[in-house]
């Protein structure tokens, strides 16, 4: 199991979750396009159990589930956790993946607000959320100018040269 070093030099566990298998994979990527057609149709989509009864999921509920599918799908872990839920630094960290470090500078400047539990910190996950929005579309916003530019430039129209080139 992997270990992560604490400040102090000792080292605490860090839960690793099961792998997914392909079957699990491809399972989710139904589920998923599934959910995706019901949210496009605004269809009613059940859940039903052997043991005996059946509900119709609302529209939330489904929105939830197909994005959790589209991340199992992909190979990725997922967590479901409120948006209102208190995390330590390090938690909020992980979620953002940078340094816990880091993450203290974001909350010390004011980028993400947070509150002082005595010397420790405690941001929302809500909050978390907000800034991992602003962050991601600052990104997309950066990358997509740089595109036009290099499309400006004619970058584009240049040949490509990618590896050794042949001596004559």
């Amino acid at each position: 199991m992997p270990t992560r070093t604490t400040p102090a030099g000792g080292h605490c566990e860090r839960p690793t979750p099961p792998a997914l298998t392909e079957t699990d994979r491809r399972t989710a990527a139904r589920v998923s396009a599934l959910l995706r057609r019901g949210l496009d149709a605004r269809a009613r989509i059940s859940v039903s159990s052997e043991v005996g009864g059946q509900t119709d999921l609302p529209l939330a509920l489904m929105r939830v589930l197909e994005s959790a599918a589209a991340m199992v799908a992909a190979g990725t872990h997922v967590a479901v956790m409120p948006r209102d839920a208190d995390l330590t630094s390090q938690q909020g960290a992980d979620l953002l993946n940078v340094s816990r470090q880091y993450l203290v500078r974001l909350l010390d400047r004011g980028d993400i607000p947070s509150t002082k539990v005595g010397a420790h910190r405690r941001v929302r996950a809500a909050d978390l959320a907000l800034y991992r929005e602003r962050r991601d579309a600052g990104r997309a916003a950066a990358l997509a100018a740089m595109a036009d530019q290099a499309q400006a430039d004619g970058a584009y129209d240049a040949p490509a040269a990618f590896g050794p080139t042949r001596k004559g």
